[in-house]
């Protein structure tokens, strides 16, 4: 009786103790989930000023020469104006253009986003002029996942963008001696192969089969140089982590840095309506499923 007695107690006071194992087995699994989402990620900043001082530390053991950085374009550099593109309305109407995806199932979900090219666009952050200044020396490229070849009235969409960037006096031109080839060695997609263009690399989808890590290693592969370092600054935690993991497994000897920038999705001037927003992205759907 008296071992029954003191079993019930331990029992009792047992629960409270199992309780804090369960969260602390949950709060271990969710920070593991996190961890392995944000794998590649070195940082994450929302300004651009803020990556300029953390990469002048972390890279600073390296001889320029030795280093290529590279630059995302859509929501890192530039974005389109216009209220329907902007982050915050876009996570507003997450389930309207849900549905609109649902009634889609077969189209390339990348193609919709043609058609923000036709919209002018603005520069994200200004800091991007130190921060591309404060890297002289090294090779510095544009990188984005943008469709190559011909669509809409564009004669060749890596040209397009390669013209975006310098309207906004964004020069990545000069730092290989071919700066106009087709990564064959890539799966095509649409007929046609992820590409580079006067400093401008494109990987021809994000929905194609060759991700951004397998274009960045087709890249070096063809321009036949093995940086020691290699800088991304992009707005997906997503692109960051495929880079590393391609880099790991085709040249481990390289430093990846990845820097999660998130300045793009803050900006939201102007607000849009729940029928203007689902309007908009009807048509660009509809539109986009003719290509």
């Amino acid at each position: 009786m008296f071992f029954l007695k003191i079993s019930g107690l331990f029992s009792i006071h047992m629960r409270p103790l199992k309780v804090v194992i369960v969260f602390i087995g949950v709060w271990f699994i969710v920070g593991l989930i996190d961890k392995i989402s944000k794998s590649g990620v070195s940082k994450t900043f929302d300004r651009m000023c803020d990556v300029e001082t953390y990469l002048k530390k972390r890279i600073s053991k390296y001889d320029p020469n030795d280093i290529l950085c590279a630059f995302d374009i859509d929501l890192t550099m530039l974005q389109p104006e216009h209220p329907a593109f902007y982050v915050p309305n876009v996570k507003k109407y997450i389930k309207i253009y849900r549905s609109i995806v649902k009634e889609h199932p077969n189209l390339d979900l990348t193609l919709p986003f043609l058609y923000s090219f036709l919209i002018p666009q603005r520069l994200v952050d200004e800091g991007i002029y130190d921060i591309l200044k404060s890297l002289e020396g090294t090779k510095k490229i544009a990188f984005t996942a943008t469709f190559t070849g011909h669509y809409l009235d564009f004669q060749r969409l890596e040209v397009l963008r390669y013209e975006q960037l310098k309207a906004k006096k964004l020069s990545f031109e000069d730092n290989f001696e071919n700066e106009d080839f087709v990564l064959d060695e890539c799966v095509p997609y649409r007929s046609n192969f992820p590409c580079f263009y006067k400093g401008v690399l494109c990987s021809n989808s994000e929905q194609g089969p060759t991700t951004k890590g397998g274009a960045l290693c087709a890249f070096l592969r063809k321009v036949g140089w093995v940086p020691k370092c290699i800088v991304l600054v992009d707005d997906r935690a997503k692109n960051l982590s495929d880079v590393s993991a391609a880099l790991k497994q085709n040249f481990p000897e390289i430093d990846f840095v990845g820097i999660e920038y998130l300045g793009g999705h803050k900006y939201c001037p102007q607000r849009i309506s729940q029928e203007e927003f689902k309007l908009f992205w009807e048509e660009c759907f509809k539109k986009a499923s003719q290509l």
